[in-house]
């Protein structure tokens, strides 16, 4: 009898190691079996607004019966963003997770391209790379100091990339261009003269140093070209495949146009304006010219305020030591009231305006000397107003001998 219930709890013990074989094994030998993830970088097109205009990327994940996944360093909420960041350079971005479809989905709806480059990772650096991604997205890991140039959406998949292939991307990205930050805001923005105008005049000499290959990949359209000259470790190109998801309406110039032709032009036209109307005689040419000067005493003032709160703030390195700050200069808006009180006809404003006038063309001639110097290209802006200096000071010196 004993014997008997020995040999039945045996094959029950036996029965329960063959069920746990079954529950257990089976899904470790479906997990062996699984294809790595496959990996692709995702880059978008630029958009019409400031933020979008340089464009962007992410990194796509793809895994068998899994929905596709993108990785998106250049996510923020409005509280990470607020004036205070701003000026202190403490923007605060994280990397969201979304999947495939709707990041497409959203693009179609911008009218910006989606590019797809597939790839040719080995399955453990795919593997490594989809477990690095899916721990940087976890809430206590996915915010990260943001910064425009040096450490943004572009420059952290490049980084992941880099490290993904021991250090094979940046190997490939020796050496140094003759690219600068100001060549690539200015190329970049090129379809919005304000915008280039703006970024032109904020950015100082350090915006003017050429950029080693590796920084010049800070922004998609260069990552886009970097990739497509790696070769993975294991041999072969890191890129196995191109397809176009969806082509967008706006292209990203490879240059940045010839702009100082068209300032010169312009700042030529303006002095010579305020010159003429400074020797013409009457109520009427003193009262347009005082008019008129007061609209360019608030403009440029307004604009120099704006680089000195870039100076004296930590918006971004590149902002500072501008000479620009010289050519429109905070005080030239003490030419609103004297411009006011000139176009009524006030002898006393039309011999502070010959006097102040004076100091404003005498500081665009320091800024514009200054620049060659300090390294800053700054030739577009110093074309534009130091005619205008030029017209605004002896039209008003010869308004005041007119009486």
């Amino acid at each position: 009898m004993t014997s008997a219930l020995e040999q039945i709890a045996r094959r029950i013990v036996l029965l329960f190691v063959a069920l746990g074989c079954v529950l257990l094994g089976g899904p470790l030998r479906t997990a062996a079996a699984a294809p790595p993830p496959r990996i692709s970088l995702l880059t978008m097109g630029p958009g019409d607004s400031l933020v979008t205009m340089f464009g962007h990327d992410a990194l796509l994940v793809e895994w068998d019966g899994i929905r596709p996944l993108v990785y998106n360093f250049g996510m923020y909420t409005p509280e990470s963003i607020t004036i205070p960041r701003v000026l202190s350079g403490h923007l605060r971005y994280y990397l969201h997770v979304d999947r495939y479809e709707h990041t497409l989905a959203q693009y179609r709806r911008e009218k910006r391209s989606l590019l797809i480059q597939r790839l040719a990772l080995s399955p453990e650096r795919a593997e490594a790379l989809a477990a690095a991604l899916s721990v940087n997205s976890r809430p206590e890991n996915a915010a990260y100091r943001y910064d425009y140039a040096r450490d943004n959406c572009t420059t952290r998949v490049r980084d992941a990339l880099d490290r993904t292939l021991d250090g094979a991307l940046r190997r490939a990205l020796a050496g140094n261009t003759e690219r600068t930050y100001r060549d690539h805001a200015l190329r970049l923005a090129a379809d919005h003269p304000l915008h280039a105008f703006l970024l032109d005049l904020g950015l100082g000499a350090a915006a003017d140093r050429p950029l080693s290959a590796w920084d010049d990949a800070y922004l998609p359209d260069k990552l886009v070209e970097a990739v497509r000259t790696v070769r993975v470790p294991e041999g072969g190109a890191l890129v196995a495949k191109e397809e176009l998801a969806y082509g967008g309406l706006r292209t990203v110039r490879a240059e940045p146009p010839r702009r100082a032709p068209w300032f010169a032009l312009k700042g030529v036209l303006v002095g010579g304006f305020f010159l003429l109307l400074g020797f013409r005689p009457g109520r009427a040419p003193r009262a347009l010219f005082g008019t008129l000067l007061a609209v360019t005493g608030l403009l440029s003032g307004l604009l120099g305020l704006s680089l000195l709160v870039l100076l004296i703030t930590e918006v971004h390195p590149a902002t500072h030591g501008n000479a620009n700050l010289l050519l429109t200069p905070p005080w030239a808006l003490a030419f609103v009231p004297a411009g006011i009180g000139l176009a009524l006809g006030r002898a006393r404003s039309a011999r502070f305006v010959a006097r102040w006038s004076l100091v404003c063309l005498a500081g665009a001639v320091v800024g514009s000397v200054m620049m060659p110097f300090r390294g800053q290209n700054g030739l577009a802006v110093a074309l534009l107003f130091l005619p205008t200096w030029v017209g605004v000071c002896f039209g008003a010196r010869a308004i005041a001998r007119l009486g």
